[in-house]
This record gives C-alpha cells, structure tokens and sequence, in this order.
C-alpha cells in the first residue's frame, strides 16, 4: 500500500507542473478521432484482429501539450491487453505474457478501453546547438468494460524525459521513462524502464512528413521476452489546423502484437 501510494503521488505531481505550464499560457484546442485494427497470429494459426474507434481532445501550446483518449473496443476474445502505444497478446504466442492477465474469452464484445491522460511540458528550450527537453507522462485510468477482458483493471502511470532536435527537414527525438504499472490479483510483474526512439522527414513545403520510431520495454514478467515494436508513420496537414495521420507498427517479438494498423483526423477546434 505503502508504495501504491508514492506512485499516485508521482502521477499526481506529475499532472499538477504540466497543468500549470498548459493553464496560463495561449494555447489551442484540438479533436482527434481514429480507427485502430490491433492482430495477432497464434500458433494453432488462428488470427485475432480486435478494432478500436478512438475519440479525444487535447489542449496544445508552444511549450507544453494535455490529452484525454478514450476507444469504443470490439473484440472476440481478450487477446492482449494494451500498455500505452504497445499491445501485448495474451495467448498463443509462446511463453506470452499471459501469466499476469485473465483468462481468455471467445465471445464477441463491444464496450469502452481504457482512458489516458497524457501530458507534456518543456523545461528546456531548442537552440542551435542542444534539443529541446520536455518532461512527458501519462496516466491510465482502468475504465474497460469488465465483460471485454482487456486490460489489468488497475491504474498505470508513466513519467519520462523527451528529447527532441531539429536538423534541417529532419527531427530526432527520444523519449526514457519509468512505468509504474498497477498491481492486479496474482500478477508477478515488475515496473519497467521505457524507450522510444525515431527519426522523421518533412517534405512538401511541410504539409507531409513521415516518422519512424521504435519503442521498448525492459522486463515484466520474469522469464517473458519484454515488449518491442517498430511503427511507420505519415502525416498529410490537409489545411491549417486540419490533419490525416497513419500509422502501421508490428511486433518484434511473441510479447508484442503482430501488427497494428490505425488511421484518423486531427483537427482545431
């Protein structure tokens, strides 16, 4: 209990100096909407592909960024379960991470994930010579209908330092953190450390761009190779203030999900 508490103190702290760089600063509002297809391959050669319809706003200024996401989820059968960016499968994928979710369902379900609350504030601005630096995070609110068996049902959160650098058409970016995952009934699992790293390319006067990125894990689960991916991104500005983005990832090993597949429209309110 001692260390449940230390972790909401974290998150909370966290969101509380992001909140105040976001409230008294000039910022716009924006709406997000996406469709997300999330498959997996098993053994036996069966194939899941689980659908997530993605609603949400976010609060963006120069220096700093808050974000609510919530999906409407179809599935048949809880065949992972989601860590942020990363799907993780539950059965089928050999010694798969199955050890620290529930059972799995074959039932056709509809219901709502998981919320997120993400956030960001630069505490170190971008010069010629040095990247930006930012602090990020988030935290996972475990509001998954029961009957889908998706997710943990507890609370997550993450903080981590971003760094970001522009070079030319270029930007590189990177992104270490720590993830303190909740604690459901029977799991074994350790908090992770956390690794995003990528490169991305703005062309067309920068009305496209392309990003790819490469996100990581260090043990969960004793025994269990950790989560990796690689993601493939573009992004179209079909006006100001109105975007289409894309973005396909797969997995690179049994303890991620084969691949996702997402597309949706960012705009101004």
């Amino acid at each position: 209990m001692y260390i449940l508490k230390i972790k909401k103190i974290i998150a909370i702290l966290l969101f509380i100096t992001i909140l105040s760089g976001v409230s008294f600063a000039q910022g716009k509002w924006y709406a997000n909407t996406s469709l997300q297809v999330v498959g997996s391959d098993f053994q036996d050669g069966t194939r899941q592909n689980t659908l997530f319809l993605y609603s949400g706003v976010r609060y963006q200024t120069q220096e700093s960024s808050l974000s609510l996401s919530l999906p409407i989820i179809y599935t048949k059968g809880n065949s992972f379960t989601q860590l942020n960016n990363s799907n993780i499968p539950k059965k089928g994928g050999g010694n798969s991470s199955n050890q620290i979710m529930d059972s799995s369902m074959n039932s056709i379900a509809i219901g709502l994930g998981d919320l997120y609350l993400n956030g960001s504030f630069q505490v170190i601005k971008e010069t010629k010579t040095i990247p930006a630096f930012s602090i990020d995070g988030y935290v996972k609110f475990p509001t998954t209908t029961s009957s889908l068996g998706i997710g943990t049902g507890e609370f997550d959160s993450q903080i981590a330092v971003g760094v970001r650098k522009f070079v030319n058409r270029f930007s590189f970016f990177g992104q270490f953190g720590y993830l303190f995952l909740g604690d459901p009934e029977g799991a074994e699992s350790i908090n992770p450390f956390t690794v995003s790293l990528g490169i991305g390319y703005a062309f067309g006067y920068g009305e496209h761009s392309i990003l790819l990125a490469y996100d990581s894990y260090t043990t969960i689960v004793q025994g269990i190779a950790s989560p990796k991916q690689l993601a493939l991104g573009y992004n179209y500005m079909i006006r100001k203030g109105f975007f289409f983005t894309s973005i396909i990832s797969a997995g690179l090993n049994s303890s991620t999900s084969d691949y996702t597949i997402s597309g949706g429209f960012n705009f101004q309110i």
